[in-house]
């Protein structure tokens, strides 16, 4: 969405610039005047909406991220005993048996990459059947108390891992990213019986609320018609006569 939206700026500043060139040549100064008012102010206009919509879509993706992040954190026990583990996998120690079994390091997560934890079990989970071999010759490494951890956390986190993936390519709206949220949250409310479920469906959709208060986001998902079709209750009659109004100031008033 980032990539979309500085390419839609490009494309508009260029396809313009062009065709201003191709019409010059028939213009009067007051003409061109007039016409270079209009131009000032019809590309001011769409430079805001862009920046706001550009600073939404930041803003979105960081709170799906903050989301992960309520239910499960760095300070849960067994996200630090599988980082622990992580780390010693690429000890010298260690080395000889991943060469012999051909297995892969799971990745150590940072606090830059949001997915990271999500990755990190998934590598895991993957390999569990080296890494119980393993803990056979080497106690340090076991694993046993964290499988079942694991195993929920994998499975509950996978619709939201998949969910920001999409958000990061380059042609996704801001409808788009709501229509995925909540597609999201209906995958992790089937969960029923993953501890993570509640949880995560909780804060996915106060988050998810939060968002949707914002002008350009509610904008968005009013000129949807996968959203607002006729019979649609996702606004209710102030919230369009709002949504309207600030259509009708875009317009007339920038």
């Amino acid at each position: 969405m980032l990539a979309a939206v500085r390419q839609l700026k490009q494309e508009y500043e260029m396809e313009h610039f062009s065709w201003a060139l191709h019409e010059q040549s028939d213009q009067t100064d007051a003409e061109q005047m007039e016409q270079d008012l209009e131009e000032h102010k019809l590309t001011a206009a769409l430079n805001s909406e862009l920046q706001e919509n550009l600073n939404l879509v930041r803003c979105a993706v960081h709170t799906l991220q903050l989301a992960i992040l309520d239910v499960v954190n760095k300070s849960n026990e067994d996200v630090k005993m599988l980082t622990e583990v992580a780390r010693k996998c690429k000890t010298i120690k260690f080395k000889s048996a991943f060469e012999l079994q051909g297995a892969r390091y799971p990745p150590v997560w940072g606090a830059t990459r949001w997915g990271g934890i999500y990755e990190m079990v998934s590598s895991f989970l993957e390999q569990r059947t080296f890494f119980d071999k393993l803990a056979e010759q080497f106690p340090e490494m076991d694993l046993s108390l964290s499988w079942t951890f694991a195993e929920h956390y994998e499975e509950a986190f996978k619709p939201l891992f998949i969910c920001t993936k999409k958000m990061e390519a380059a042609h996704v709206s801001l409808s788009d990213f709501y229509l995925e949220w909540m597609i999201t949250i209906q995958k992790v409310k089937k969960l029923q019986s993953n501890p993570f479920s509640e949880p995560l469906v909780q804060t996915l959709t106060s988050r998810l609320a939060n968002l949707r208060g914002s002008r350009a986001f509610k904008m968005a998902l009013y000129f949807d018609p996968r959203l607002n079709f006729a019979g649609s209750t996702l606004f209710n009659s102030e919230e369009k006569e709002e949504i309207q109004v600030h259509k009708y100031e875009g317009i007339f008033y920038n």
